[in-house]
């Protein structure tokens, strides 16, 4: 399970380090330690922390390029993967600044060809609440029903970033990649940034796969075809800039940023797990407002701390899958922002478990057929089979097999595991769906077949 969920989802010098008294120097060498499991013979990771609006920690480890012998440096360039969706939502905000387009726009206003835009919003594509298919292309989604009435589930979508990539071209007039340069670059200062293609490819980092072997290289391959969802490269030093431009209010308005920042609220009320266009959530006790990506080879977290003027920057060219060595851009990011603001932070309340009766528990037994794009059942598997032992309900899937939580009478957290399970009663008061949230972000329904 916490496979499938994971599916689902030469160092610079320490700036103001003077002496060993100085506390950033402690941290900056217990950085160092998360880092230990890369060397100059493996590949590695950037880094950056800012805190105040200042540089703190910046630093880089292992391989660039492992066969030619290139460090990595903290002007190197990594794919960003899906925080190129953070650079799409503001170019939309920016738009939207300049009074071009309203996000309560519908999607139909600008993509004419995308059938079920009269129900779809901009704000819904910014949000992941459009209902939006994803893990295949604009037009095999312009083929596809919605998945669910836009805004009422959260369920992620690169397809919906793709769209509103074709919507600042059709606004602005321009390619995405023109855009992006003239708008956000540019008046950012990053020179070493831009849309992924085959005349970069020389210009950035190689990416790398774990193996049974050690790290094997991914290949150089553009990767243009993410397109407004995940296409752009960027270095660590590059991305402390974008995050000094958006503060400054230099991209977008001040208010603006506020509702880039602030979750979208559902047509129930309740508060999503996106703003426009960023991941809003808490780490032990603080708001962190955050994207991560995951390419091919390349894995990246930019995490905010906005209550403490901190930021935490991780890009990695060591792919997700399979686990390596080094946790993932997303883990490091988390572990760095212990490292500097632990004694603000607080062991977050364990989720209450409650006792259910044998009998709640054996309406939930049997086998349930997932309903998902054919990539993510190829890793999860097609089923998931539900059973009550001893006074446990347990779950199996091709990931394995693990206790189910019960946080109420329908609703189950996979022990270990961010996803969650809600089964869903008939009138009559039988259970035949399931409803598998992972992260809050993806949500993929499920039907009993035994």
């Amino acid at each position: 399970m916490q496979q499938l969920c994971a599916f689902l989802l030469c160092g610079m010098t320490l700036v103001g380090a003077t002496s060993a008294q100085n506390p950033d120097e402690s941290r900056a060498l217990a950085v160092d330690k998360l880092f230990e499991p890369v060397n100059d013979k493996t590949p590695g990771a950037a880094v950056v922390v800012i805190r105040d609006g200042a540089v703190v920690l910046k630093k880089a480890y292992g391989m660039a390029d492992v066969t030619a012998g290139v460090p990595n440096t903290t002007k190197t360039r990594f794919l960003l993967a899906s925080v190129t969706k953070t650079f799409t939502a503001a170019a939309i905000m920016q738009l939207a600044d300049r009074g071009l387009l309203n996000i309560d726009d519908t999607v139909s206003k600008y993509l004419t060809d995308f059938p079920s835009g009269d129900k779809v919003k901009l704000r819904h594509l910014l949000t992941h609440t459009g209902g939006l298919p994803d893990f295949m292309s604009y037009e095999q989604a312009r083929e596809k029903p919605l998945e669910f009435e836009p805004g009422t589930r959260v369920s992620y979508s690169n397809i919906g970033y793709q769209m509103l990539g074709k919507i600042i071209e059709k606004v602005s007039g321009q390619t995405y990649e023109a855009y992006l340069q003239e708008n956000i670059f540019k008046p950012a200062g990053m020179s070493s940034s831009g849309v992924d293609k085959e005349s970069s490819l020389k210009e950035r980092a190689c990416g790398y796969l774990n193996s049974p072997d050690g790290f094997q290289s991914a290949g150089r391959n553009a990767a243009t075809d993410a397109y407004a969802a995940g296409s752009l490269f960027s270095s660590v030093e590059d991305l402390f800039l974008w995050s000094q431009a958006l503060e400054s209010g230099k991209l977008v308005k001040t208010e603006t940023l506020q509702q880039v920042f602030t979750p979208t609220r559902m047509n129930d009320g309740r508060d999503g797990v996106f703003g426009l266009g960023w991941m809003i959530g808490r780490n032990k006790g603080l708001r962190e407002v955050h994207h991560g990506g995951d390419i091919t080879g390349f894995n990246t977290e930019v995490a905010r701390y906005p209550d403490q003027k901190f930021t935490v920057i991780v890009l990695s060219n060591i792919g997700m899958r399979p686990l390596g060595p080094l946790p993932n851009a997303a883990d490091l990011s988390k572990k760095i922002a212990e490292i500097y603001l632990g004694d603000q932070m607080k062991e977050e309340p364990e989720v209450k478990i409650v006792k259910l009766d044998s009998a709640v528990l054996d309406l939930y037994v049997g086998e349930y057929a997932i309903e998902a794009p054919e990539v993510v059942l190829r890793e999860g598997g097609r089923t998931f089979v539900i059973t009550h032992e001893g006074d446990r309900l347990m779950g199996e899937s091709k990931m394995g097999k693990g206790e189910l939580l019960a946080e109420s009478e329908t609703v189950f957290q996979a022990k270990g595991s961010p996803v969650k399970l809600t089964f869903i009663k008939d009138p009559d008061g039988k259970v035949n769906r399931v409803l598998f949230s992972v992260m809050g972000v993806r949500e993929f329904p499920a039907h009993r077949i035994k």
